[in-house]
């Protein structure tokens, strides 16, 4: 039976030398025959001698030995490595067992020493483009079988197995680049072990390495993997500062996931299912942004940001304004709105705030958002009516009163006209 040994964007050659035939005739003597069989050629893998007998010794009795050379050559594109098996195929296992072998290289570097059964994938070497590696192989009857095993008889093979290697670049950059720094970017070995190493600048905090969509070591600034191809990541730093607060949101299978920093609560609901993101929040000052027309700021404002697979999710809004910075005094609670930073208008409004309220009973101002950004809670300015949807139907009703009165005057000065 031939082995294959594969790995994920490896090739594999596998050079099959049916290097020894062994077998016991009748009478003490042995006789040794083989011949030379190489398949994957074709990646550049060449054994030598080749369809030629590597053994040629006979009647050779039991405390004999017999030694055959064989060189393994890369004339190939890329480096490999290979192992070494041998494998019954037939006959009398104590004939098998009987048998010792001793594989070394050209610089005396002994590869194995024992039992033919027990050389199963030893690694042998690597070789390089160009280079190769001469191999001798000494098998040795047992001295203690004696003549027991007369008229018995086994054939056994040799296998070679080498694994084509290649090389990958590992590319990792910080984002932005005056986030801070990232190692580990380099040309690794197939099957390495590459470790990543964030380091954030003043003013920013390490997030996430980022590989396309997908995001890796969440808040944790080194991240190791094996070289199994070309990577391109990027270490995400995000702008924070003393007070700035992150957290991982996992959501689960329905799209849901909760995060509380402490009088500010933050549900996800309908997002991606199973997946990971983070969500930085800080309180933050927006006051020389000013206020909605008409409204007065309370001083509280929160200052969001999710990671880009977060976004488009709903999130209801839980902000604890007796947890986070007292009221004004004189406001009432039922008044208090929240509004939203438009960052392309440059004004505060209810965009992308599709509801909202107020319990009073929890100190808690409540809103269903799916856009995140700076929101600031803000109340009406003192001797104005609360801008609420009651308010809004008076003032339909007064333009309707308005225009009533309007359209009686105008009829009467033309009928005085007439007149």
């Amino acid at each position: 039976m031939y082995r294959r040994i594969a790995g994920i964007a490896a090739v594999t050659a596998v050079v099959l030398i049916v290097a020894v035939g062994i077998v016991l005739i009748k009478g003490s003597g042995w006789t040794f025959a083989s011949n030379l069989e190489v398949i994957g050629d074709d990646m550049g893998l060449t054994v030598a001698p080749a369809n030629t007998p590597l053994f040629t010794e006979r009647n050779m009795a039991p405390g004999d030995k017999s030694s055959a050379r064989v060189t393994v050559i890369n004339e190939g594109q890329h480096d490999f490595s290979f192992t070494l098996s041998a494998e019954k195929e037939s006959g009398d296992d104590s004939i098998y067992d009987a048998l010792w072998i001793d594989v070394t290289g050209k610089d005396s570097t002994e590869y194995y020493s024992g039992p033919l059964g027990g050389l199963s994938d030893v690694d042998i070497t690597r070789l390089g483009q160009g280079e190769d590696e001469e191999l001798t192989l000494t098998v040795t009857f047992n001295q203690s079988a004696g003549n027991l095993l007369q008229g018995a008889a086994a054939s056994v093979k040799f296998i070679f197995a080498a694994e084509q290697h290649r090389r990958y670049t590992i590319v990792a950059e910080p984002r932005p680049p005056e986030g801070g720094t990232v190692t580990g970017s380099g040309v690794y070995e197939h099957g390495d072990t590459v470790t990543l190493a964030a380091e954030a600048n003043d003013g920013y905090a390490f997030v996430y390495y980022l590989e396309g969509s997908k995001l890796y070591s969440i808040l944790e600034s080194g991240y190791s993997f094996t070289a199994l191809s070309d990577r391109t990541l990027f270490a995400e730093f995000w702008e924070a500062g003393p007070k700035t607060l992150f957290a991982r949101v996992d959501l689960n299978e329905n799209g849901y996931g909760v995060v509380d920093f402490g009088g500010v609560k933050l549900e996800f609901l309908g997002g991606p299912p199973n997946i990971s993101g983070v969500v930085s929040f800080t309180p933050c000052d927006r006051s020389g942004d000013g206020a909605p027309k008409g409204k007065v700021p309370t001083g509280l404002y929160f200052c969001f940001r999710r990671s880009d697979n977060l976004a488009g999710t709903r999130v209801r809004l839980e902000l604890s304004y007796e947890e986070t910075l007292p009221l004004p005094e004189g406001v009432e609670e039922s008044s208090l709105e929240l509004y939203r930073w438009n960052e392309v208008l440059r004004r505060w409004d209810k965009l992308y705030i599709a509801d909202q309220g107020v319990s009073a009973q929890d100190n808690i101002l409540w809103a269903d958002v799916d856009n995140f950004s700076t929101f600031g809670i803000f109340y009406p300015r003192p001797g104005e009516l609360p801008r609420t949807s009651a308010y809004l139907y008076w003032l339909i009703f007064l333009a309707l009163v308005v225009l009533v009165a309007g359209w009686y005057l105008l009829r009467r000065r033309a009928k005085m006209q007439e007149q």
